[in-house]
């Protein structure tokens, strides 16, 4: 499967070498018995040169001197033959085994640097192999994991297991499928899995391949382009249409508080009337508020940016929500770093983007629940950020839901005027920050804000829109 780059073997550069250096020494030692072959048929023909009779008994001497020459140079040739086919062989193996190595170093190198997260498992159910890409993903180490049961590792709510459990029993695989993954003291996360069937040499099933990756940025990246692009084609026309619809708004209040007025004068203000006008002057109003939001959002004013103190901030907050959290029968937590850095921003806009997402999250839980408010300071590219995080036990967003969740007019409430997180998600965009929402139905919704550090002195700068 994996096939090293050649190179080449000591076998392929020396064996010319070796086969002339085998050669000569068999060369020596066929001479050596030819010359003692020769010395004992000088001693031989020696006796007749001397003039003494030769029997029949020295010829068939000869003869058989002949003979054993033949058998002994034959036996030269087969050792030295088998002594040649042994070398060849040897090196032909450690060829052979230097190879399987390189194969496997290949191999596992390609493991341990691939970004996607593997990890295999046996028919037996036993974890076989990770790579640290797995590790990271699934936040746990190998050495905890290598050689232990998938079911003793992972628990029977963990989706991780039933998508193991339909795998290697049923044999039913998934592909890239995404779900909400929480391991440890780690945030909730976006966790992309595939599986595959793991096959031997004899073509027959050998267990499963688990693929794993955390797909929560490139998910959120892909959400804050698709926003951008919408809102992007909303900026200008929404900034038009609240121009216009504001001066005839403005016309018809004047006019019903003057009609109002007359009908008072004329004692002609029946009480039906009245209730009927201010129904009217409610609507207005109401109108009027929505148009400045959509003024807010479609033309935010210049935002001053100054160091702004995380724990003040959100204790502010804290205490501005504690009421309405006590109303619903929701408990409020906060849970913070022991030293935040100060963030660059608006205090104003910034507790407006928090107050927006708590609000939403005291929503999500009409039944009373847990709201946790937590701060922690974070590294990513290079960069530091303050990452506030809005966590409730609510009821949740389907993924229908989030894919419109940032949408001016967006909204799930029955009087919501679906701007708040529209124009959270511009503030956040003006303070160079994200905000990203992580949930699912029936487990809760997590909101995660990050704002840029204020590093060196305090600074004011406007930023248009």
């Amino acid at each position: 499967m994996f096939r090293p780059i050649p190179e080449t073997t000591f076998f392929r550069a020396v064996p010319y070498r070796l086969v002339a250096s085998l050669l000569l020494v068999l060369a020596l030692i066929a001479s050596v018995i030819l010359l003692f072959s020769l010395e004992r048929k000088k001693l031989l023909l020696r006796g007749f040169t001397e003039g003494e009779n030769a029997s029949t008994q020295l010829f068939h001497a000869l003869w058989q001197s002949r003979g054993d020459l033949i058998i002994e140079t034959l036996l030269v040739f087969l050792v030295s033959s088998i002594g040649i086919a042994a070398v060849i062989t040897f090196l032909h193996y450690d060829t052979a085994r230097k190879t399987l190595e390189e194969v496997k170093g290949l191999a596992r190198n390609i493991l341990q640097s691939i970004p996607t997260g593997v990890l295999t498992i046996n028919q037996g159910g036993i974890i076989s192999a990770m790579n640290p890409a797995a590790e990271a993903v699934l936040n746990r180490a190998s050495s905890e994991l290598l050689g232990i049961g998938y079911d003793a590792v992972f628990s029977e709510k963990d989706p991780i297991r039933r998508i193991l459990d339909g795998a290697l029993k049923e044999h039913s695989h998934v592909n890239q499928k995404d779900f909400v993954y929480e391991c440890g003291s780690l945030s909730p996360r976006t966790i992309r899995v595939s599986t595959a069937e793991l096959t031997g040499d004899d073509k027959k099933p050998a267990g499963v391949i688990l693929q794993a990756q955390d797909v929560s940025e490139w998910l959120g990246l892909e959400r804050r382009v698709h926003v951008a692009e919408k809102l992007a084609a909303l900026h200008t026309l929404s900034a038009g249409v609240a121009h216009e619809l504001r001066n005839p708004l403005s016309a018809m209040d004047l006019n019903l508080h003057l009609l109002e007025e007359e009908l008072q004068e004329r004692r002609a203000l029946t009480e039906p009337g009245a209730r009927y006008l201010g129904v009217v002057n409610a609507e207005c109003r109401r109108l009027s508020g929505i148009l400045d939001n959509f003024m807010k959002f479609a033309r935010p004013g210049p935002v001053a940016l100054h160091e702004v103190d995380v724990r003040t901030l959100i204790d502010h907050i804290m205490t501005l929500m504690r009421f309405e959290a006590e109303e619903r029968g929701i408990r409020l937590e906060r849970v913070m770093d022991e030293q935040i850095l100060p963030v660059l921003g608006d205090a104003t806009q910034i507790s407006q983007v928090l107050v927006n997402i708590i609000v939403n999250a005291f929503h999500a839980m009409p039944n009373g629940g847990l709201c946790r408010i937590s701060a922690a300071q974070r590294k990513a590219d290079e960069k530091h950020w303050i990452e506030i995080t809005v966590k409730d036990s609510g009821v949740g967003i389907t993924t229908e839901q989030l894919s419109h969740l940032f949408e001016p007019f967006y909204t799930t409430k029955a009087s919501g005027t679906g701007l708040g997180l529209a124009i959270a998600y511009r503030i956040m965009q003006d303070h160079s920050g994200t905000i990203q929402v992580v949930s699912a139905p029936g487990s809760g919704t997590t909101v995660v804000t990050q704002f840029p550090v204020a590093l060196g002195q305090p600074q004011k700068v406007s930023v248009g829109s």
